[in-house]
């Protein structure tokens, strides 16, 4: 029987930034280097995509134990604290990079490896912000980082009229900002961005780039409840009892008096799914002087048009979203064109709460477990049941 392959998804691995929203997607260095370590000691061998493409096109086969690491999304904790582990022990790995959040600033910034050599300060690392295209040709240079795409913007777009939220301070809706001025989406773990948008402007349904026939709302109802908040106090006006209501009410009243918005048309749509996923592909094989051949749908949102574009763009290969995954193993026999990945997060949640730490014996028994290992599953339904049973004690 062909080996499955697991492909470990990571995205960040930093000390966890407090004021960031997404901050459940961070793995403490510590606990992603026990990942790392424990994976070396049971005889886990890395390798990258191409490998991978090549195993499940049945054109090459790969030694047993083999796994693929990837990160997605290109923060700049990638650079600081991933790799430097990654060299350490050896290991592979690929960085899924959104063009839109690259940093164009000309630095590398100093790295836990720069800390262990005695040439940095552990007080000088900073964990927020994205790769600079210097810091991902240093991982490249180094044979074990790759690069790949994760498309464009990586955003959320309104795609109708009906309100489901305002804009206000505290709120966890940083894509607005994104939206409202892609120049500064690099900078956003490292500045405050809430009044980028001003505050009382319409929240409309949405959805995820990639598959959303976006909403171009009239600007006049934006404009008209901001002024309206700015008016009534700014950012104190959300300390009123029923600053909702009336908000509301506005709403209506404004849409009522003006002409409403459209959706993109489907040339507009195109054109912008295009830019996504095959300008993506472009600036990056410009910006890194390497092909790109690989895709990871952002959040996993895909839809047939859009995989009709990443084929005709050349790609080898793109993720499955977490709901089609369902039976795919990465063995040969397989579509190539598909990679099931498998969320490394920090925390096993049982029933939705989080349960256990995922350390590194945790993840070996998962990876035995999804390789088909004798007893592997058994072994992984004990643990399970005994870091329950702490939890309950504790």
């Amino acid at each position: 029987m062909p080996e499955p392959i697991p492909v470990l998804m990571y995205h960040s691995v930093a000390p966890k930034l407090k004021t960031w929203a997404f901050n459940f997607l961070s793995l403490d260095p510590a606990l992603f280097e026990d990942h790392v370590a424990s994976m070396s000691r049971a005889g886990y061998n890395s390798v990258h995509l191409a490998d991978l493409h090549a195993y499940v096109s049945g054109r090459t086969s790969l030694p047993p134990k083999t796994i693929v690491l990837t990160f997605d999304d290109g923060y700049l904790d990638n650079w600081v604290f991933a790799f430097p582990v990654l060299k350490k022990y050896g290991f592979k790995a690929t960085v899924f990079v959104s063009t839109d959040f690259i940093d164009p600033r000309d630095h590398t910034r100093p790295t836990m490896g720069d800390v262990w050599d005695g040439l940095a300060d552990r007080e000088s690392l900073s964990a927020g912000g994205f790769l600079s295209i210097p810091e991902m040709k240093r991982m490249m240079a180094s044979g074990l980082v790759d690069i790949q795409c994760h498309a464009k913007t990586h955003t959320w777009c309104f795609t109708g009229d009906e309100i489901v939220d305002f804009h206000r301070p505290g709120d966890v809706l940083p894509w607005l900002a994104w939206n409202a001025r892609p120049d500064r989406k690099f900078l956003y773990l490292e500045e405050d961005q809430s009044e980028v948008v001003p505050f009382g402007s319409p929240v409309y349904v949405h959805d995820k780039a990639i598959v959303a026939r976006r909403w171009l709302p009239d600007p006049a109802v934006e404009s008209g409840l901001a002024e309206y908040v700015a008016a009534e106090g700014g950012k104190f006006f959300f300390e009123r009892s029923e600053w909702r209501r009336d908000l509301i009410a506005r709403a209506k009243s404004l849409q009522a008096s003006q002409s409403g918005g459209r959706y993109e048309t489907d040339d507009e749509r195109q054109a912008r799914l295009d830019d996504e996923i095959i300008g993506s592909k472009l600036r990056l094989e410009s910006a890194l002087g390497k092909r790109i051949d690989f895709l990871c749908w952002p959040g996993g949102a895909h839809d047939t048009a859009a995989v009709s574009i990443a084929r005709r763009a050349g790609y080898l290969a793109w993720t499955l979203g977490s709901k089609a995954e369902a039976g795919q193993k990465n063995v040969p026999g397989e579509d190539a064109a598909w990679i099931r990945r498998v969320a490394a997060s920090p925390w096993w949640c049982f029933r939705g709460r989080p349960t256990s730490r995922v350390d590194g014996k945790f993840m070996k028994l998962i990876l035995d477990e999804y390789k088909e290992e004798a007893f592997s599953g058994v072994r992984l339904k004990f643990h399970k049941l005994g870091k329950l049973l702490l939890s309950f004690i504790r």
